[in-house]
């Protein structure tokens, strides 16, 4: 086997092309954000990070986590917070999977839930989402924040 042979795994680079574009099109993502409206720059990386995986075809799912779980309510308090827009987005383009039912109890905003377009995932005892249960699935999980 040559060198380039070995390179291509014996195959073309047009056939290596395929495979790695096959490969990268299964690509699933989990996007755990943790940064709340008190750290609005983060989040915002965050929310960007979601909706430029989504718009390049990748399968996304945007999980509320911890402090992350206000935003919801901080959104219904001041609709002109920023990233108000990448929001949107979120929540039309259906990438946004819930929020921590135990996280939003803590922070005292679960009520928040019963009118904004996100659900809870867990009840004030159990953490959502399921960490392993995301790795079995296939998601590469990002945590920001």
């Amino acid at each position: 086997m040559g060198f380039l042979d070995s390179i291509f795994r014996g195959g073309s680079r047009e056939q290596v092309t395929e495979q790695t574009t096959a490969r990268d099109e299964e690509r699933r993502y989990a996007v755990l954000l943790n940064a709340g409206p008190d750290r609005t720059p983060v989040a915002g990386n965050g929310f960007n990070y979601a909706t430029e995986l989504a718009s390049a075809g990748y399968e996304v799912e945007l999980y509320l986590d911890g402090e992350a779980t206000k935003w919801p309510a901080a959104y219904a308090e001041n609709p002109d917070h920023p990233f108000h827009d990448e929001w949107g987005r979120i929540v039309q383009s259906g990438i946004l999977a819930g929020a921590c039912g135990y996280c939003a109890n803590a922070f005292d905003v679960a009520d928040a839930y019963d009118d904004a377009e996100a659900d809870l995932l867990s009840d004030a005892t159990d953490h959502a989402p399921e960490i392993a249960q995301l790795a079995d699935d296939d998601f590469e999980i990002l945590t920001i924040g």
